[in-house]
């Protein structure tokens, strides 16, 4: 009994300390949106997930290197409540703030100029 509890307890810490993991073999992976930066090294990508009879899942945005398609996106997530827009000409991602609906996982203040996975960021 003791070993069946410890098992569980372990069970449980693993599945609770695991980081989700978003990629675009995924089954149930939807991209509604891609953008080729200008110097064709980085995209924009829009996606959510096909819940199936729980319907589409929350928007994701990621700013991922164009030439690799098998990573994981959740690695290059804009922060919640950023979505990316558009490139500028000199390559900058343009992001906008937005109030998600969802609790927020974590608070990120980003700032025009900063570097966000190798990309300079604009904040509309």
């Amino acid at each position: 009994m003791r070993l069946q509890l410890v098992l569980l307890l372990l069970l449980f810490y693993a599945s609770c300390s695991s980081t989700p993991k978003h990629y675009r073999d995924d089954e149930n992976f939807v991209l509604i949106s891609e953008k080729e930066s200008p110097n064709d090294e980085y995209k924009i990508i829009e996606y959510q997930f096909d819940n199936g009879a729980l319907g589409y899942s929350r928007l994701f945005w990621a700013i991922i290197p164009s030439n690799n398609t098998k990573i994981d996106l959740y690695k290059y997530l804009l922060p919640d409540g950023y979505k990316a827009t558009a490139w500028t000409n000199e390559n900058a991602a343009i992001i906008e703030k937005w109030e998600p609906y969802y609790y927020k996982s974590e608070e990120l203040d980003l700032k025009s100029g900063d570097i966000f996975n190798g990309v300079k960021i604009i904040i509309k």
